[in-house]
């Protein structure tokens, strides 16, 4: 065992925790523009009606729409939700990722002030998603109807430093590993 610390994992770590904020805010905003776009698709196509072809053909789109647009937008409504669990999986890989990490304690002073940075750059994402969320127009509605989602990212601060503590206690009291 490398007995001078793994800064590397550390850093590791901390990369981590940002990606799945960067990730989360792009999911977030993107769960809900392609959710109304694909709900908006699929009311307009709902009401097309009969189309004549001309001589003696006539297709009914409405139908047709609704056993393949429908069918399409009713799995993507369901990322709504699905958006949400995968962003909670992912605070759980931090937790097992802090898990397997072992530092010395010595650098708990440097994980420190990294963590504040999360903090930091957790409030600058918040504030971001909060513009979107507390908008007029139709994203911020769909946006309202994304639960889980819009409460991870809206307390993501409170979520970072929560989980980076844990983390940071995992990684430096040693469970699981005595130091050699």
């Amino acid at each position: 065992m490398n007995k001078k610390g793994q800064l590397g994992a550390i850093l590791g770590l901390v990369l981590f925790i940002l990606i799945l904020m960067g990730g989360a805010l792009v999911l977030g905003i993107g769960t809900g523009v392609v959710t109304y776009t694909s709900r908006t698709i699929n009311d307009v196509t709902s009401t097309l009606g009969v189309v004549d072809l001309g001589g003696d053909t006539a297709t009914n789109l409405s139908s047709i729409s609704d056993m393949t647009i429908g069918t399409v937008n009713s799995t993507i409504q369901m990322a709504k939700w699905g958006s949400g669990f995968l962003i909670v999986f992912a605070l759980l890989g931090v937790l097992l990722f802090a898990y397997g990490i072992k530092e010395r304690p010595y650098l708990i002073g440097f994980y420190f002030l990294l963590v504040i940075i999360l903090i930091i750059c957790s409030i600058f994402v918040s504030n971001m998603y909060e513009a979107f969320y507390n908008g007029t127009d139709d994203i911020a509605t769909e946006l309202h109807s994304m639960v889980i989602t819009s409460f991870l990212i809206l307390y993501m601060p409170h979520i970072i430093t929560l989980i980076s503590f844990i983390g940071g206690i995992i990684m430096f009291s040693g469970v699981g590993d005595e130091f050699q």
